[in-house]
């Protein structure tokens, strides 16, 4: 070493003209897929790249002024379309120190759980896919990234921005709504799979989102065994039958006992899973899963909604 000064510290993120905070750390990983060369005599004796691309992850502290794009980029109008637009969208981070790393062109690849309770949250962790310049080739000094000696532009935290208040389950609507409060809060997981499309000359020059599955989880509080079991639909008048669906026929909706906060929407639902606990120690109610049902109105679908507030001045 020459120098008692070396490369440490936080860093900000900055994506379609917004500044990520993260609450832990940011990780950039550069993704080399390599193909190995082997010999029945030698082994393995070199190995080739086939792919290069970088990703970003970190839990933003969750910055929400009805933006929800910046976090949700695609929906369900998307599912088998690629994901990144015609003109790139860099990524660059920021560090304290002083330093700028750009890469080319980033896309939101795992968006965040939203974390929905006053003691976490309200967002787990999201990742980007980071990919180079399509139209430069790798001998270029910037082809897949750049590093530079860069103040970060003026920016601020916001953390009332990022509200934490309790929150309520509602089955229904009106007056025969049911409210149901969660053990620990609830998590809605988008459940998506992106997947890379690359071609041989290039490697990935883009994502395809190949699949949604949303979900709210949680751990109910106040309800008899009865209570629960018959949001099974397992018995009773309007039981499923085997080979049926046993949607519950009405909205799912999680949003703020009290304050300001988000809103998610399935519009019919059913329970995927759950269970009762019966010890000493344990709550009457384990983790529950509540996954949606799509409802169409004039053949367009809706499966969940997801509505950020407006917390701005």
């Amino acid at each position: 070493m020459e120098s008692r000064v070396i490369a440490e510290g936080p860093a900000v993120v900055s994506w379609d003209d917004f500044t990520y905070y993260s609450t832990d750390t940011i990780t950039l990983t550069p993704d080399i897929k390599l193909r190995e060369i082997t010999s029945s005599y030698y082994g393995r004796v070199d190995s080739r790249v086939t792919d290069k691309m970088f990703t970003l992850s970190f839990t933003p502290i969750g910055m929400m002024d009805d933006n929800a794009a910046k976090y949700f980029p695609w929906d369900l109008t998307d599912l088998g379309s690629l994901l990144m637009p015609g003109t790139d969208k860099p990524i660059v981070i920021y560090t304290a120190a002083g330093e700028k790393i750009t890469i080319p062109a980033a896309q939101v690849i795992a968006p965040p759980q939203l974390i929905l309770g006053v003691d976490r949250g309200p967002m787990g962790q999201m990742q980007f896919g980071c990919l180079g310049d399509i139209t430069a080739e790798d001998a270029a000094a910037d082809a897949h990234y750049t590093i530079e000696t860069a103040a970060i532009a003026a920016h601020s935290l916001a953390p009332g921005e990022a509200p934490t208040p309790p929150y309520k389950l509602t089955l229904g609507s009106g007056e025969t709504s049911e409210d149901i409060d969660g053990e620990e809060g609830f998590v809605f997981d988008l459940g998506a799979a992106v997947t890379p499309r690359a071609i041989n000359r290039h490697g990935t020059i883009n994502f395809r989102l190949a699949s949604l599955s949303p979900s709210i989880a949680f751990a109910p509080v106040g309800l008899s065994e009865a209570e629960i079991m018959a949001k099974w639909n397992i018995q009773g008048d309007g039981a499923a039958t085997l080979g049926a669906s046993n949607a519950l026929g009405v909205a799912c909706q999680v949003s703020p006992a009290a304050g300001s906060g988000l809103t998610i929407v399935f519009p019919d639902c059913q329970i995927q899973s759950g269970s009762m606990l019966f010890g000493q120690d344990d709550p009457r109610h384990g983790q529950y899963a509540i996954i949606p049902v799509a409802t169409f109105t004039a053949g367009v679908p809706t499966l969940y909604t997801i509505t950020f507030p407006s917390l701005g001045d």
